[in-house]
């Protein structure tokens, strides 16, 4: 075996537990270990009839505030549907009781007290979760068919989810791609030497998939604070994305005006950025397309008078594989 081989056998020693374990969608769902039902009636997560989703929550935390009203609605509208919404919180029971009887908590699906954190762990750690709040729904047969922020894509996730037009391998492949560029970024921000080998692993990975391919490139390009930038990975994933077909070529576009930019070539990514307009057909790609133009030449501007503008390029896309929640 040349040393070639042997450089990708370790970093392959590194990535691929991750690439099998695909932060678990597909999976049996861990049941609700509870130390009191403070709300509704107790719910006991498991295959059958019904379809749930699980929160966890914190009492003191905004995001988590701001999620009731979206899920009262989710459970008011699916409830006929067999979903049941149910919220599960680590802090005391004395003290969930009392945040239920402040005004403004009005919770309409069941609260429950976590026992000393084993449903948090048991749910949030296997998919690398560490912020909330986070949302899990359980299919009928029991298995967790997504997580992640309870207002972002939960609603729509869902809905696919009862209409019966969830597809699944989509979403354990996306899945997986979240966990494994995770694993590729702690590499690159600690300027591991194994980055550079790691990168070509993640993208012969991605290879047939163009928007995961444009999450490489995105990543790579805006991520802060990466002690090792792979700019060759970025184009290479951007090149191979546009012999894949016209299908995603805005978004292809759009990538490469933010990775000419952020690499110095400012002139030139704002000219594509223009063509990406000019090109773009729905009225959402003309705004993303516009929105990130008026970043660049916002920046260009502050940049001659020595200012600071936000927000930057990337601002103007929303990466679908990697959502990070504020920690508690």
């Amino acid at each position: 075996m040349n040393k070639r081989a042997v450089s990708l056998a370790v970093v392959m020693a590194v990535l691929v537990p991750f690439l099998g374990w695909g932060g678990q969608i597909g999976t049996p769902a861990a049941p609700l270990t509870v130390k009191e039902w403070i709300k509704g009636n107790p719910v006991e997560v498991k295959a059958g009839t019904n379809i749930y989703v699980v929160e966890v929550f914190g009492t003191t935390s905004l995001a988590s505030r701001a999620s009731i009203t979206n899920l009262n609605a989710i459970q008011k509208r699916y409830h006929d549907k067999g979903v049941v919404v149910v919220g599960i919180s680590d802090e005391p029971a004395e003290s969930i009781k009392q945040f239920l009887q402040r005004a403004g908590a009005k919770i309409e699906y069941a609260i429950a007290a976590d026992d000393q954190r084993r449903t948090t762990r048991n749910y949030m750690v296997p998919v690398r979760q560490r912020g909330i709040p986070c949302a899990f729904i359980v299919g009928k047969d029991g298995k967790l068919l997504w997580h992640g922020h309870p207002l972002g894509g939960l609603e729509e996730a869902l809905g696919q989810i009862v209409a019966g037009s969830y597809d699944l391998e989509r979403a354990r492949k996306d899945d997986t791609a979240r966990v494994q560029m995770a694993q590729y970024l702690a590499l690159a921000t600690r300027g591991d030497k194994r980055t550079g080998e790691a990168g070509q692993t993640v993208l012969v990975a991605r290879t047939n998939d163009a928007t995961l391919l444009c999450d490489l490139a995105f990543q790579i390009v805006t991520t802060p604070k990466l002690l090792r930038r792979d700019i060759v990975v970025a184009t290479a994933a951007l090149d191979q994305a546009e012999k894949l077909g016209t299908t995603n070529a805005t978004q292809v576009s759009e990538t490469r005006a933010i990775l000419l930019f952020e690499t110095g070539k400012k002139e030139e990514a704002l000219a594509l950025a223009r063509k990406t307009l000019a090109a773009a057909q729905g009225e959402k790609e003309k705004a993303k397309a516009g929105l990130l133009i008026r970043t660049m030449e916002g920046r260009l501007a502050a940049a001659k008078t020595n200012q600071t503008v936000e927000p930057r390029p990337e601002a103007a896309k929303t990466n679908p594989t990697n959502k990070p929640a504020a920690k508690p």
